[in-house]
C-alpha cells in the first residue's frame, strides 16, 4: 500500500512538474502583434514592472485614442503615474480605481468598454500574468475582441517565484470555473 501511495504522489507530482513547465514556456512566449496593427484601445493592468510605460509607448503604434488603467490605487492621479512622460496626441486616459484584483480588472475593463463603447483592445499585463488575465477578462467580456500584449520579465529567480504563484492562482480560478460551470449545466 506504501508503494503505491508513494508512486501516486510521484505521478501527480510529475503532472504539477510539467504543468508548470508549460505554463512557464507560455509565459516567455512572444506573441507580437503585427507591425500594420490599429487597435483605437489599450487596457493595461497594474501590478508589474514597465506594464503602464509600455501601454504608453504602443500609443502611436496602434493608433491608439483611449487607454485604461484598471487598477490604480485610490488617490493616485494621472501625473504620478506619468511623471515626466507626455500623453501624445489627443489620447483619453481613464483611470480605473474599482479593480483591487484580477477578475476586478475584467468587471473594471467590462464597465468601461460598455461606456466607451470599446470592441476591441489591447491587454496589456506582464508575461507570467497573461494566462489568468486572459481567462478573467474572456469570462466578463464576452463581446470584447482582445489582443495580448505580454510585457517580457527578466528571466531570474524572482520570474521564476512569480511565475510558481501565478501558475497556482491561475489552476486555482480555471478549477474554480470549470467546476462552476458543471454547476451551472
Amino acid at each position: 500500500m506504501t508503494d503505491l501511495i508513494t508512486r501516486f504522489v510521484a505521478v501527480i507530482f510529475l503532472v504539477v512538474l510539467i504543468l508548470f513547465s508549460l505554463f512557464v514556456f507560455d509565459a516567455r512566449k512572444v506573441n507580437d502583434l503585427p507591425p500594420d496593427f490599429v487597435c483605437e484601445d489599450i487596457v493595461v493592468l497594474t501590478g508589474g514592472k514597465n506594464r503602464i510605460k509600455s501601454a504608453f509607448d504602443s500609443i502611436e503604434r496602434f493608433h491608439a485614442k483611449n487607454i485604461l488603467i484598471s487598477g490604480v490605487y485610490k488617490g493616485t492621479k494621472l501625473e504620478d503615474i506619468l511623471g515626466d512622460t507626455e500623453v501624445l496626441g489627443d489620447v483619453s486616459v481613464v483611470l480605473g480605481y474599482k479593480a483591487l484584483n484580477t477578475e476586478g480588472n475584467a468587471k473594471e475593463i467590462r464597465e468601461v468598454a460598455e461606456e466607451l463603447g470599446m470592441k476591441e483592445i489591447v491587454l496589456i499585463t506582464s508575461d507570467y500574468h497573461m494566462l489568468r488575465s486572459l481567462h478573467e477578462v474572456r469570462k466578463y467580456n464576452k463581446n470584447l475582441k482582445i489582443y495580448p500584449m505580454k510585457v517580457r520579465s527578466d528571466f531570474n529567480g524572482r520570474f521564476v517565484v512569480l511565475c510558481f504563484k501565478e501558475f497556482y492562482r491561475s489552476l486555482g480560478v480555471l478549477i474554480r470555473d470549470a467546476v462552476k460551470g458543471i454547476a451551472d449545466d
